[in-house]
C-alpha cells in the first residue's frame, strides 16, 4: 500500500487501528488455541474410548456400528482440521506448504458431512427399529450397516474433491504488512460470480445441514406418532389372558399355567425390548439435537455470507461480526467432543465400559498397584464381615496367603485362621451355591413325582 498522500492525523490514525488488531489477534491467539488444544485433548480421549468399547462382542449391533463411524469422522475432524485451524488463528500468515490448504478444507467438509449423515442413518436405524422392530432385523445388521457407511461415505468424498481444488493461499495487504490465509481464491479476489459464491455457501447449508436434518426430523416423527399409537406392552394382558381362557376352556387344564407363564414370559420380553428401544432413541435423538444446536450458528454465518457477497461480513458488520464468527466456528468444532460425554451420561454399557477401560489403564501405568490395592480393600471388608459373625470370636487373626496380617482384627496366638485369596473363596461360594441349587432341584422334581403319584386333582388359577 502507499501512505506518501496521507496526512499526520490519518497515519496515526491508521497506526491506532492497526495496534488495536494486533493487540486483539494476540488475544484471540491465545484463547482460540488454548480452547482447541482441549477440545482435541477430550476429542481424542472420548472418542476413541468409544470406538474400543463399540467395538466389544457384546456390542456389536447396527447402532454401535453407526455410533463408530461417526467416532471415526469426529476422529478424522480433531486430527486434520481442528491443530491447522487452531495455528491459523496464532499465526498470521500460512506457514505450511499450499497443499495442505486443499487437503485440510477437503477433510473439514468431508467429515462435518459424513458425521451429518451417519446421524441420518443413526435416525432410520431407530426408524426401523421401532416401527418394524421384526420385519427389519434382517436388514439391520452390522454388515449391510457398514455397506451403507461405505456407500455414503464414497459419495461424500467423490463430491468435496472439487471444494478442495478451489482453496488456496491468498495473499493480501494489511493496513502495514502482507498476509496469507487459505481461502477459496475466486471468492476471496471477488472473481466469482454472486451466482457462484451463493451456489458454494448455500450448498453446504442444505446438504450438510438442513436436508439431513430434514429427513432425520420426519423419520422421529413418524417413530413418535407410531409410538403413541401403538399399545404399551403388558396393558392387553388381562384382555389377552380372557381371550386365552375362552380359546382353551376345552383343552386340558394342566396346559393353563405353562402357557401363562408363556405369555408372561413373552411380555417381559417384550416389555424389556421396548424399554431398551426408547432408551437407545432417546440417546441417538440427544445426539442429533446437539449436533443440530452446534453446527447452526455457523451455518447461518455461511448464509450471510453468501447474502453479502462480494462484500465480506467483517467489513460490513465489524468486530462484532468477527467474534460471532470466531464463537461459532469453536462452537461446531466442540460438537467432535461432546458424543462420548452423552455415551458416558445416557449409556449403561457405554459407561461401564469407559470405566473397565480406564481402570486397565490406570492398573497398566501404575504397574499393577491400582489393581492390588483393590483386592487389599475387597480382602479386608470381607476378613471385617467374617470377624463381626457371632460364630467367630473377635480376637481371631486372620492370615493372608502372602503372610500379612490384617490389622483390624485383635491378635490372639490360641486361634488362627488362614483365608484365602478373593478370588479363590469367591468360586468356592459360587461351587457350593451351585450344588445347593441342584440339590434343590433334585429335591423338588422328586416331590413333584409324589405328588403326582398320590394325587390327581388339578389345579385352577
Amino acid at each position: 500500500m502507499e501512505f506518501e498522500n496521507l496526512t499526520k492525523e490519518e497515519m496515526e490514525h491508521l497506526q491506532k487501528i492497526y495496534d488495536d488488531t494486533i493487540n486483539f489477534e494476540r488475544k484471540i491467539g491465545i484463547i482460540i488455541p488454548t480452547i482447541f488444544a482441549v477440545i482435541i485433548m477430550v476429542g481424542l480421549i472420548g472418542n476413541a474410548l468409544v470406538v474400543i468399547v463399540a467395538f466389544g462382542r457384546q456390542m456389536r449391533n447396527s447402532t454401535n456400528t453407526l455410533i463408530i463411524g461417526l467416532a471415526i469422522s469426529d476422529l478424522m475432524f480433531l486430527l486434520l482440521c481442528v491443530p491447522f485451524t487452531a495455528i491459523d488463528y496464532a499465526v498470521p500468515t500460512w506457514i505450511f506448504p499450499e497443499w495442505t490448504c486443499s487437503m485440510i478444507n477437503f477433510f473439514q467438509h468431508t467429515s462435518a458431512y459424513c458425521s451429518v449423515w451417519t446421524l441420518t442413518l443413526m435416525a432410520l436405524d431407530r426408524y426401523l427399529a421401532v416401527v418394524y422392530p421384526v420385519e427389519s432385523m434382517t436388514l439391520r445388521t452390522p454388515r449391510n450397516t457398514v455397506i451403507a457407511l461405505c456407500i455414503i461415505y464414497i459419495l461424500i468424498i467423490a463430491s468435496q474433491i472439487p471444494v478442495g481444488r478451489m482453496h488456496g493461499i491468498y495473499v493480501y495487504d494489511f493496513i502495514l504488512e502482507k498476509r496469507s490465509t487459505c481461502a477459496i481464491l475466486k471468492i476471496a479476489t471477488a472473481e466469482a460470480t454472486p451466482a457462484m459464491a451463493r451456489t458454494y455457501f448455500m450448498t453446504f447449508n442444505v446438504f450438510g445441514y438442513v436436508l439431513p436434518l430434514g429427513i432425520s426430523v420426519v423419520l422421529y416423527g413418524l417413530m413418535l406418532r407410531k409410538l403413541w399409537d401403538m399399545p404399551r406392552p403388558g396393558n392387553s394382558q388381562a384382555g389377552g389372558g380372557r381371550h386365552l381362557a375362552n380359546r382353551d376352556s376345552g383343552s386340558s387344564i394342566r396346559r393353563r399355567p405353562e402357557a401363562t407363564a408363556a405369555k408372561r414370559k413373552v411380555n417381559k420380553y417384550r416389555i424389556s425390548s421396548f424399554k431398551s428401544a426408547l432408551q437407545v432413541t432417546r440417546l441417538v435423538l440427544c445426539v442429533l439435537i446437539t449436533w443440530a444446536l452446534c453446527w447452526l450458528p455457523l451455518n447461518v454465518c455461511f448464509f450471510m455470507s453468501g447474502l453479502a457477497y462480494p462484500e465480506p461480513l467483517v467489513i460490513s458488520h465489524g468486530v462484532i461480526m468477527v467474534i460471532v464468527q470466531i464463537a461459532s466456528q469453536v462452537l461446531a468444532y466442540t460438537n467432535s467432543c461432546l458424543n462420548p460425554i452423552l455415551y458416558a451420561l445416557m449409556s449403561q454399557s457405554f459407561r461401564e465400559g469407559f470405566i473397565r477401560i480406564m481402570k486397565m489403564l490406570i492398573n497398566k501405568l501404575s504397574r499393577g498397584k491400582f489393581c492390588t490395592n483393590y483386592r487389599r480393600t475387597a480382602l479386608r471388608t470381607e476378613l471385617t464381615h467374617y470377624n463381626q459373625t457371632p460364630s467367630h470370636p473377635t480376637n481371631t487373626i486372620v492370615q493372608v496367603s502372602n503372610g500379612e496380617r490384617s490389622t483390624l482384627l485383635k491378635e490372639n496366638t490360641n486361634s488362627t485362621a488362614t483365608v484365602q485369596p478373593l478370588r479363590t473363596s469367591i468360586q468356592a461360594k459360587k461351587q457350593k451355591l451351585y450344588v445347593q441349587r441342584n440339590d434343590f432341584f433334585s429335591l423338588f422334581y422328586n416331590y413333584l413325582q409324589i405328588g403326582r403319584s398320590k394325587s390327581t386333582r388339578s389345579y385352577n388359577l
